[in-house]
């Protein structure tokens, strides 16, 4: 029943449950080597990184050669949406594709017959000279303060781990208004709290997203659409907006109960789920599950945008106004990847950039495109197309 608190799973994980130990020492291990390592590669001799990067084709056919793997061309085993449309934009254009298999396992591997020869990759076929990062984009921290350098918008953020002296009501008063705690590394939005007023609630988010993460970033909670801007080879490719979950008040039912009527209208697939998670994020706003709600109030029921969360997508880069593309085309140059994905929060993505308070919040260096295709509204976008067009196939 929809009325039913979910607690089987870690409602804070969303759609993407992790195993928290696992999941916190390998956050460690990114927050303490990953930044050390890249800027060790930055300066490592050419044959070097083409050793580096020649491992996966040796890897993949010695395990092949003994019999414990196999390139398996069945593009229904693919592991992702994501694989699935660079897969099927393959196939259009007669370039052969592979999946490995380890074991009776898909895996997130695969291979192509580009210009004569195997090229392996994981999930998004990115040209090697663009694999080898300047930075560690997928830290919010590194990303946001590089970002700010070149006079991106990004929300103002600080730092909390647990080798760090601050005291956390010292860092809570930098805010002067709501703001979002969230692992440092870290993708699905897991373990991100939204929407904290008072220092209890700030307190208990970061021990929430402390189950994950050592190291956390606190920022100020933007208002507007999350949003994921798709760029390929430097240019704007796709522009997706999200909206969270709603319910709109009629004076007579309660939250759980305007909960129910909407699900029962959805797909299954994308009905709202009543958890812990929701549930504190209705508290933070001042409401109960059993709160009748005014006529005609709306009444936003969690931070996670999109379809499985039973919100609404949207295709909108036909609508985006043209006053985004340069700041966001300058965002993807600072990065350097030819394959890009920036989350970003925007209160009207139809006006002008200079007149609102947006920011960009994440880099993705391996995006989920498949968003682009997917929207409930909206025009869907080849993106697959762009990726293998940057290979001249």
């Amino acid at each position: 029943m929809a009325d039913k608190v979910e607690k089987n799973i870690c409602s804070y994980c969303g759609d993407a449950p992790v195993n928290h130990k696992l999941y916190k020492l390998a956050n460690l291990f990114s927050s303490v080597v990953d930044s050390h390592m890249v800027s060790t590669t930055k300066y490592a001799p050419q044959f070097l990184k083409d050793f580096a990067g020649f491992i996966p084709v040796v890897l993949f056919n010695t395990l092949n050669k003994i019999g414990l793997s196999r390139f398996s061309d069945d593009i229904e085993k693919v592991s992702s949406f994501r694989s699935r449309v660079i897969w099927e934009e393959a196939n259009r254009r007669g370039i052969k594709m592979e999946q490995v298999i380890i074991g009776k396992k898909p895996i997130e591997w695969y291979r192509a017959r580009i210009l004569g020869r195997w090229i392996y990759f994981e999930s998004i076929p990115i040209q090697p000279e663009f694999l080898d990062f300047k930075k560690d984009w997928d830290d919010k921290i590194v990303l946001k303060r590089e970002l700010e350098k070149n006079g991106i918008p990004v929300p103002h953020h600080e730092e909390v781990s647990i080798f760090n002296t601050k005291k956390l009501e010292s860092v809570f008063k930098k805010f002067k208004d709501k703001v979002i705690v969230k692992p440092k590394i870290g993708s699905r939005a897991r373990h991100t709290i939204t929407d904290i007023k008072t220092f209890d609630d700030f307190k208990k988010a970061v021990s929430i997203a402390r189950e994950i993460s050592t190291h956390l970033v606190v920022e100020d909670h933007l208002d507007g659409y999350v949003c994921r801007a798709t760029l390929i080879g430097g240019k704007l490719a796709g522009f997706y907006m999200g909206k969270v979950p709603f319910v709109t008040g009629d004076g007579k039912k309660n939250i759980s109960n305007l909960i129910i009527e909407k699900n029962a209208s959805n797909n299954p697939r994308y009905s709202i789920k009543i958890n812990e998670e929701l549930i504190n994020y209705l508290s933070r706003s001042g409401f109960k599950l059993e709160d009748i709600l005014p006529e005609g109030l709306v009444l936003n029921l969690s931070h996670r945008r999109g379809q499985l969360s039973g919100g609404y997508t949207h295709e909108f880069i036909e609508e985006l106004h043209p006053s985004f593309i340069p700041v966001l085309e300058k965002a993807a140059k600072v990065v350097g990847l030819s394959v890009v994905g920036f989350d970003c929060i925007i209160p009207d993505p139809k006006s002008d950039q200079a007149n609102q308070k947006w920011g960009i919040i994440e880099c993705n260096t391996l995006p989920f495109i498949d968003m682009h295709y997917y929207a409930l509204e909206g025009k869907p976008r080849n993106i697959a197309g762009m990726i293998w067009d940057l290979w001249g196939v």
